[in-house]
């Protein structure tokens, strides 16, 4: 073999996969953000609203641009006439029909029948699945308008069956007081992720042993015990330092009582937050471990930190921007989640393959209605 031999260049293949930049980053800034949320909630006042569909997809656009993992950016591919469609399809093909169904059953049957008492009962379970079906729904229009390298992502599986256990999972979680909510939220986790696809290649989510070893139940309970505490604390402490005077009198209570009470909130609240941090940190972290693309695994360094920072700083910039930062806030969390997150191992781009799963025509309708659609 010759010295020529050993300079050559490797061959494209495998090896190309070994040097692949894997690093996620994001570098959106607040300025831009926070003129797209203004002209966004102008423009939605004399548009009765109607605007955000569009302001939503430009803010994806550049939320979107703005993210790159190695040197090639994610992109958004949706429309804003595309979300006003899919909201007007869920208006007219369910929302309208359940309401008109309540109604109907007050008129027919009366108001006196004991049937009418089980109503708001079958109502709470129709919009427990139905919230699950819309998730799904708003997942799944999400992945299909995102693009990496011109690949597409998409996401499979079943609209009705991700409802069905997330009627099941929050019933669960009810019942036990909130003790199933971080087993119920992996389990929906893995549900959709083991269905995602990048092209032609699926993710998955496995139980790694580092996703493992977060501690889900030990911060759980900290902040469900926190939680009971400090509320607990507070109401002995306001009711009896404050409340004695409102008992001994049947008037209302006055401006110098309500502002009492609403300051009062604001440690607590803190408080509440402190203990709630931990765990979710512990949760986003549980659910970054556990997926995987290809050859190559996701990891997460979210800190209790990151939560507690981003929760006061993101209610002071909605505070004092008067709503319109709402985005600019959502990005900081997208930003702060994207920036701490990893990608090791590798990636075979040259041999992933388009997907052949059919992208949804009409956007998270659905979502929209029921106000759980957030702008990413």
């Amino acid at each position: 073999m010759t010295n020529i031999d050993h300079e050559m260049p490797p061959t494209p293949g495998d090896g190309d996969a070994l040097r692949e930049d894997l690093t996620i980053r994001n570098k959106s800034s607040v300025g831009p953000m926070l003129w797209i949320g203004f002209y966004t909630s102008v423009l939605n006042i004399f548009t009765l609203t109607l605007f955000r569909f569009w302001g939503r997809t430009n803010f994806r656009r550049r939320l979107w641009a703005d993210t790159r993992i190695g040197n090639e950016p994610l992109e958004y591919t949706g429309r804003g006439l595309e979300l006003f469609i899919g909201f007007f399809i869920a208006i007219f093909t369910l929302m309208l029909p359940f309401i008109g169904m309540i109604f109907a059953i007050q008129f027919f049957i009366g108001p006196d029948t004991i049937f009418l008492s089980v109503v708001p009962l079958l109502m709470y379970a129709f919009l427990f699945f139905i919230l699950g079906v819309a998730i799904f729904l708003a997942r799944r229009y999400h992945l299909s308008r995102t693009r990496f390298r011109g690949i597409r992502f998409a996401q499979t599986g079943s609209a009705l069956g991700y409802g069905v256990a997330t009627f099941g999972y929050l019933i669960l979680t009810i019942i036990t007081l909130g003790w199933y909510g971080p087993a119920a939220r992996i389990k929906l986790s893995r549900k959709l992720w083991d269905n995602a696809y990048f092209g032609s290649e699926p993710f998955s989510f496995t139980d790694t042993d580092e996703a493992k070893a977060e501690p889900v139940y030990k911060s759980f309970a900290f902040a469900w015990v926190g939680t009971f505490v400090a509320y607990g604390l507070w109401v002995a402490w306001f009711f009896t330092s404050n409340g004695g005077n409102l008992a001994e009198t049947t008037t209302a209570p006055d401006l110098e009582w309500i502002a009492k009470l609403y300051l009062s909130l604001i440690p607590l609240t803190i408080l509440i937050g402190i203990f709630v941090s931990w765990h979710e940190a512990v949760m986003i972290r549980r659910i970054v471990k556990s997926l995987k693309v290809s050859g190559a695994n996701f990891s997460s360094r979210m800190k209790t930190f990151d939560i507690i920072e981003l929760a006061i700083t993101n209610t002071l910039l909605v505070i004092f921007t008067l709503g319109f930062g709402f985005m600019a806030s959502q990005m900081r969390v997208w930003k702060r989640i994207a920036n701490r997150m990893e990608l090791a191992g590798t990636i075979d781009f040259a041999k992933i393959q388009q997907t052949t799963e059919e992208a949804p025509k009409q956007g998270e309708g659905l979502a929209d209605g029921l106000d759980i659609v957030s702008n990413f």
